[in-house]
Order: structure tokens, then sequence, then C-alpha cells
């Protein structure tokens, strides 16, 4: 009986310690901020939006104007769709930048 309740208390000890261990990685990735490309229909910023905020590769369905959110990531900006292509222009991970004129690059490759 002994060894039972000893068991039973180490079992509870190390799923509390997975609990708490998994808690903290989450909170620590979750903390982190996010870089965000925000793509515009319309010059000036206008019309309907495409925000991204994932990382890897998304093709832009609008390119009127852009605001970029630098906030640990960078984006690699290619002038043809699925980021093929060499690298046009890499938004930076540190600080924001924006146009509020047409672009001609039609895909993002969200470094992460």
């Amino acid at each position: 009986m002994k060894s039972i309740k000893k068991i039973a208390l180490v079992s509870a000890i190390s799923a509390s310690l997975l609990t708490i261990m998994g808690g903290a990685a989450n909170a620590s990735t979750s903390a982190a901020p996010d870089s965000m490309f925000v793509a515009y229909e319309g010059p000036g910023f206008t019309g309907r939006t495409q925000v991204i905020t994932q990382c890897g590769v998304t093709n832009l369905r609008y390119r009127g104007s852009y605001k970029w959110y630098g906030a640990g990531q960078s984006g690699r900006m290619h002038n043809e769709i699925n980021t093929r292509g060499s690298v046009h222009f890499t938004l930076p991970t540190n600080r924001n930048a924006q146009q509020k004129t047409g672009i001609g690059w039609k895909s993002i490759f969200k470094v992460c």
C-alpha cells in the first residue's frame, strides 16, 4: 500500500511539473511580439486588407499600399508569387515601414 501511495505522489508531482513547464514555454512564445504585414487594396491605405502574421510564404492579394510593423521577424519581399526568384527587398525586424502607393511585390516570406 505504501508503494502505491509513493507512485501516485511521484506521478502527481511529475504531472504538475510538466504542466508548469509547459505553461512557461507557452507564455514565453505567446509574449514574444510578432511582425505584421498589412496589404491594402488601394493607395493611401484604403480598401480591403490582407493581414499577414504567420511565418513562411504568403502571396499578396492586394498591392495598392502597405504597412509593416517590425517586431522581431523580417519580411523578405518577392516580385513573383510563392516567393520565387530573388529577394527584392527585406523589411526590417526592429522598425516599421509603409508605402502609400502601389507595390510590385507579389509574395512575402516572413522569417520566424
